[in-house]
Formats: structure tokens, sequence, C-alpha cells
């Protein structure tokens, strides 16, 4: 599902986000690493890196599913 809202300011080298009311950290944001395409035929769309000092990658599906359930 789509965000009702993303808005992106710009602050010198560096990007504000916030996405339906809640900001993304700005130390999360990595520098210069935010992207916003506009286009009048497409969906506009925001991509960015994000940097943690810990990043956890968690797999909710089961093995063998292939319809995207994790029954």
């Amino acid at each position: 599902m789509p965000a009702e809202r993303i808005t992106v300011t710009r602050e010198g080298a560096r990007a504000r986000i916030v996405v339906d009311g809640v900001e993304i950290p700005l130390d999360a944001i990595g520098r210069h690493s935010v992207t916003v395409d506009i286009d009048p035929d497409e969906v506009p769309s925001v991509h960015l890196t994000l940097i943690g000092a810990r990043v956890d990658v968690l797999n909710t599906l089961k093995e063998g599913a292939t319809d995207g359930s994790a029954e």
C-alpha cells in the first residue's frame, strides 16, 4: 500500500523526509542518497539509502511459500 503523503524537504546536502507524519531520523539518511523521481506519466516516488549501526533483515515467509502468504 502506498503512503498517503511523503514530504521531502531539502536542507543543503541533506534531506528531511516525513512519511505519513512520521519523520525518518536525519542520521539514518545517507548523505546524497535521496532521489526524487517526478514523471507526469508515472506515480511519484522517492528512493533513498538508509544507514544504521545495525541492520536486521527478518524473513517472515515459511519455506516453500510461493504465494506471499506466511501460513
